[in-house]
């Protein structure tokens, strides 16, 4: 069976209903996907550190999926929904609420198992240039990225399938770097400092107005099926 990542950015309906918010997810929301075919896995976060352009979002969720039919399975997500197997609670902010749905690019790099928390970016390449994009992003980006210490490994991803992104730029690639810091701010600050000096080496081939890209730190368990 084909496997998939989908990724969930969300909010409270309002701040002081943060905590409602996280009782349904983690209670009621998360326990009844993973009843629905397909879903193997998932982790909540919260969005700990903005790092690049517009992150609109406070909390995440990175689901595992596993199927023979992605359209099929995404097509059950959506009939739950409808006919209340899957309850939308109103602590959620459906205005802001994005999911997408990504494939892997090719092999992990770097080292496996040093996930505390995650750096997450999205993005898309420039007009015309998406050979380019990924040939620099796997041949150069990633082994700069993860070299910097603290950055363990990262995973590559091509969209599948927008199943809601009300606030999106058509981003078509997600990168998922494992990170193991205690100090997300020093780390995102030698990013950046590793960009300036190029020891990171960026590429006009990427869209570098439609970038996000933000740290998640882990709420709660993992969900396992």
């Amino acid at each position: 069976m084909a496997r998939h990542v989908q990724i969930v950015l969300s909010n409270p309906a309002s701040i002081d209903r943060d905590r409602e918010f996280n009782d349904w997810y983690g209670r009621q929301h998360i326990p009844d996907l993973m009843r629905l075919p397909g879903f193997k896995a998932a982790q909540r976060y919260r969005v700990a550190l903005p790092f690049a352009g517009a992150v609109p979002w406070s909390h995440a969720v990175l689901y595992e999926l596993e199927c023979d039919d992605l359209g099929a399975m995404l097509a059950e997500l959506v009939d739950a929904h409808g006919d209340g197997r899957i309850a939308v609670s109103d602590v959620l902010d459906t205005a802001t609420l994005t999911a997408l749905v990504f494939s892997p690019l090719g092999p992990h790099q770097g080292v496996k198992g040093r996930r505390r928390q995650v750096f997450a970016a999205l993005s898309k390449p420039a007009a015309g240039r998406e050979a380019d994009f990924n040939a620099w992003y796997d041949g150069r980006h990633v082994p700069d990225v993860i070299r910097v210490p603290g950055i363990f490994g990262a995973g590559r991803y091509r969209l599948s399938t927008t199943f809601l992104d009300p606030l999106g730029q058509d981003q078509s690639y997600l990168a998922l770097y494992d990170v193991d810091s205690e100090d997300l701010r020093a780390l995102a600050a030698q990013l950046r400092a590793d960009v300036r000096s190029e020891r990171t080496q960026m590429s006009d081939a990427i869209d570098t107005g439609a970038l996000t890209a933000f740290f998640l730190e882990p709420v709660g368990p993992v969900f396992i099926r």
